[in-house]
C-alpha cells in the first residue's frame, strides 16, 4: 500500500514513508507556501491511500 499525495491536480511521491502526513505537508511547503494552511483530505485509490492537499481561502491583512 504506497501513500499518493496530490496537489493542484498533481500527484507527488511519497518523500519519506517515515514521515506523518503533516510532515510531509510541511516539507512540500517550501516550495508551496499555500500548503501551509491547507487541508488534508484522505481517500483510497485501490490498494494506494491517496493525500490531497487543498487550499483554504482566507482573508490577507
Amino acid at each position: 500500500m504506497a501513500r499518493k499525495f496530490v496537489y493542484d491536480n498533481r500527484e507527488y511521491p511519497d518523500p519519506d514513508p517515515n514521515l506523518t502526513v503533516e510532515q510531509v505537508k510541511t516539507t512540500m511547503s517550501s516550495f508551496f507556501p499555500e500548503l501551509a494552511i491547507a487541508t488534508v483530505q484522505e481517500r483510497q485509490q485501490g490498494q494506494d491511500t491517496v493525500y490531497e492537499f487543498e487550499k483554504r481561502v482566507g482573508t490577507k491583512g
